[in-house]
């Protein structure tokens, strides 16, 4: 079994590396093709005068920029994938017979195992395994009981990948588990329609991604009512599939930014507001465009987010306010449409919004944005002169 084992090891080792060399060669080829882009553009307006064709040389040199921009990002992601160090952990004899006895008592069969440590030290957990027929046992397990029993064999606390299917069955099939977060986020929201109309124009949206990430967008349509909501819906919609194909925060603002700009249906200029929370590190990202300041609670001190500059949809040259911060256990991120603050404006607004923020009663996300709508619904006069949408989300260490 060892001697299997190293031979499969060596195998696996010779295939990654033979794939990361072609990720490497076709990173390499986009980098190139991008130089390419910026040189042709360069040499087609040396020397132009007319007016006319200035304008048409400028707005190609535009989008050759872009497309070199777009084609160096994937080239990027290429490489960073090609450069992150994986391997394949010795796994004993003795320990590999212990796991397959331990399978077997509970009437699972072992037939294949990897375990797996990724570029920033986390493990991953890849078996083949099976439903047999032992007397008295029920059928089917979950991934969740499998991931169970590895976290106890291994002494690492292992939950099911997405990927992975749900419940073992009497077919051999491959069963993927990753080493759990450190960080859980629960989050809540509150929203509330502009008088005299009947839907809101702010979008939002919460998602994990693969890589661990939990992400959430705010949207702000211009204006409000239907083309307001389809707007803001285009932008969150389309920001959730960049940022889940592993493109960063920058460059997803950036395409959409295009996006919107070269549309041909009408002007979208709406509001970006996106937060990021690595789950296994605390890291916190936050980007801005056009969209509202943020807070960030933690104890009885209220961090203000700040946020200048003009919305997605207006310029090629795109204005983003980004911070960075370390969010610990206990911490709470709150995100604004421009509607909630319009009642609480200037400094004495903006301190009497922080001074409710650190004295809420509540620890549930969903109970602090009703508490803060709430507060700004009340400022108003009890008149919905903008649509309102609060997020919160609150930050708690994983109990293994």
């Amino acid at each position: 079994m060892a001697q299997r084992f190293m031979l499969e090891e060596t195998r696996s080792s010779f295939w990654l590396q033979y794939e990361k060399k072609k990720m490497r060669e076709c990173a390499g080829t986009l980098h190139n093709l991008a130089s390419v882009f910026l040189i042709e553009e360069k040499e087609e307006i040396k020397g132009e005068q007319d007016r006319q064709n200035i304008l048409l040389k400028r707005r190609l040199r535009e989008n050759r920029v872009l497309m070199a921009d777009h084609l160096k990002e994937i080239a990027d992601i290429m490489q960073r994938t090609a450069d992150e160090k994986v391997r394949i952990l010795k796994f004993g004899e003795k320990k590999e017979k212990q796991m397959a006895k331990m399978f077997s008592a509970e009437g699972l069969i072992m037939e294949d195992f990897y375990l797996i440590e990724k570029g920033n030290g986390k493990k991953e957990a890849v078996i083949q395994i099976y439903q047999g027929h032992v007397q008295g046992k029920r059928k089917f397990y979950s991934a969740e009981e499998v991931a169970a029993f590895l976290s106890v064999i291994l002494n690492i606390h292992f939950v099911p990948a997405s990927r992975t299917p749900y419940f073992i069955t009497d077919k051999p099939d491959y069963f993927y588990f990753e080493e759990d977060t450190k960080y859980m986020v629960l989050t809540g929201y509150a929203k509330s329609v502009k008088e005299g109309e009947r839907v809101s124009g702010d979008t939002y949206a919460f998602f994990e991604t693969d890589d661990k990430k939990f992400y959430a967008i705010l949207s702000d349509g211009m204006g409000s009512g239907e083309k307001a909501k389809e707007d803001s819906e285009v932008v969150v919609e389309m920001a959730e599939r960049f940022l889940e194909g592993g493109f960063s925060g920058s460059f997803t603002a950036k395409m959409i930014n295009d996006a919107l700009l070269t549309g041909s249906e009408g002007k979208n200029m709406s509001t970006l507001d996106m937060c990021s929370i690595d789950l296994y590190t605390g890291e916190t990202n936050f980007l801005k465009v056009g969209a509202a300041y943020g807070l960030v609670k933690r104890d009885g001190y209220v961090e203000k987010i700040s946020s200048l500059g003009l919305p997605l949809g207006v310029f090629y040259n795109l204005e983003m306010n980004q911070y960075r911060k370390k969010i610990l256990d206990g911490d709470y991120v709150f995100l604004f449409s421009d509607g909630v603050l319009e009642h609480f404006q200037g400094e004495e607004g903006e301190e009497f919004l922080k001074e409710i923020v650190a004295q809420i009663p509540y620890q549930r996300p969903s109970e602090m944005a009703g508490h803060i709508m709430k507060h700004a619904i009340s400022a108003a006069g009890g008149r919905m002169r903008d649509d309102m949408t609060v997020l919160v989300m609150g930050v708690w260490e994983n109990e293994e």
